[in-house]
C-alpha cells in the first residue's frame, strides 16, 4: 500500500512538473556577480527552489525519525529489563510462599 501511494504521489508530481514546463516555455536571464549572465528556462527557476526545499525537508525529517527510533529502541530495552525483573520478583514471591507453607 505504501509503494502504491509513493508511486501515485510521484506520478502526480511528474504530471505537475510536465504541465508547468509546458505552460511556461519562456526563458529568463539570470545575472550573477561580476557581470556573469546566464539564460535559463523559467521552469528551472521555478522548480529548482522547490526541489531544494523538498530535499531539505526530507533531510530534516530523517533526523527526527532516526532520533525517534533510537528513543524507541532504548525504551524497548528498558521495558524488557523491567519485565525480566518483575518476573524474577514474582518467582521469588511464589518460592517464599511455598517455603513458608511447609
Amino acid at each position: 500500500m505504501k509503494r502504491l501511494f509513493t508511486f501515485c504521489l510521484f506520478l502526480v508530481i511528474a504530471v505537475f512538473a510536465f504541465t508547468l514546463s509546458w505552460q511556461n516555455p519562456g526563458s529568463i536571464t539570470l545575472k550573477y556577480y561580476f557581470g556573469i549572465e546566464r539564460e535559463v528556462g523559467l521552469f528551472l527557476v521555478i522548480m529548482i527552489p522547490f526541489i531544494i526545499g523538498v530535499v531539505l525537508g526530507a533531510l530534516l525529517l530523517s533526523f527526527s525519525l532516526v532520533r525517534s527510533k533510537l528513543q524507541f529502541s532504548s525504551a524497548k530495552r528498558s521495558l524488557a529489563k523491567i519485565e525480566k525483573e518483575v518476573e524474577g520478583l514474582r518467582a521469588a514471591s511464589v518460592t517464599k510462599e511455598l517455603s513458608s507453607e511447609s
